[in-house]
């Protein structure tokens, strides 16, 4: 009986799939060309098939990382009043950033693939800030505030909160607590 390849799309799927758990275990340092391939248990030719060398993987899982986070930001368009379906983002962003520390950190760590403006993460975490612009451009927001601006505002304080949070850098004991007062105090600045 002739052997059946596998499709060149589910071996690029089973190879990031390897990779995450890599990245996940291990952190962003120990993905490696090699330590991908032996954890997916083929030649590491087989990667640098697919993804040409360690930077082309790291895209690769990073591009993988922003979706994620996409999905975990999206809510219901009509779930509830504008300030609710961003607290529900809100905490969706903290959700993923806790429940995947590394990936979040590949994504916004010194040294990211988004750093490079002309890499495909870029794009892809600009089109993830879009999903963030969208949510708070429905809030009654103060007159003259630029919704991409007040999204940005809204990010920075996000971003910081989980990013304190997830380096265990917190001056409160309720991490929760302090995050959800955190959102308060930047949706209440930001609206009329």
């Amino acid at each position: 009986m002739p052997r059946r390849r596998t499709a060149s799309d589910q071996v690029s799927a089973a190879l990031l799939r390897a990779a995450e758990t890599v990245l996940d275990r291990d952190g962003v340092a120990a993905v490696t060309v090699r330590s991908v391939a032996q954890e997916a248990g083929v030649a590491p030719m087989g990667v640098y098939n697919r993804f040409t060398n360690k930077d082309g993987l790291l895209t690769a899982l990073a591009l993988r990382a922003f979706d994620g986070l996409a999905a975990a930001i999206e809510v219901d368009p009509f779930g509830g009043t504008p300030a609710d379906r961003l607290r529900r983002s809100a905490q969706g962003y903290r959700r993923f950033a806790l429940a995947h520390p590394a990936r979040y950190a590949l994504i916004f760590a010194a040294g990211s693939p988004a750093a490079d403006p002309a890499s495909p993460v870029t794009a892809r975490g600009r089109e993830v800030f879009g999903i963030l612009v969208g949510l708070v451009a429905h809030l009654p927001l103060r007159r003259g505030l630029d919704p991409v601006e007040a999204a940005q505002a809204f990010w920075n304080a996000q971003h910081g909160a989980v990013t304190l949070e997830t380096a265990g850098l917190g001056q409160t004991p309720d991490t929760a607590d302090i995050f959800e007062r955190t959102i308060d105090i930047v949706m209440r600045g930001l609206q009329t």
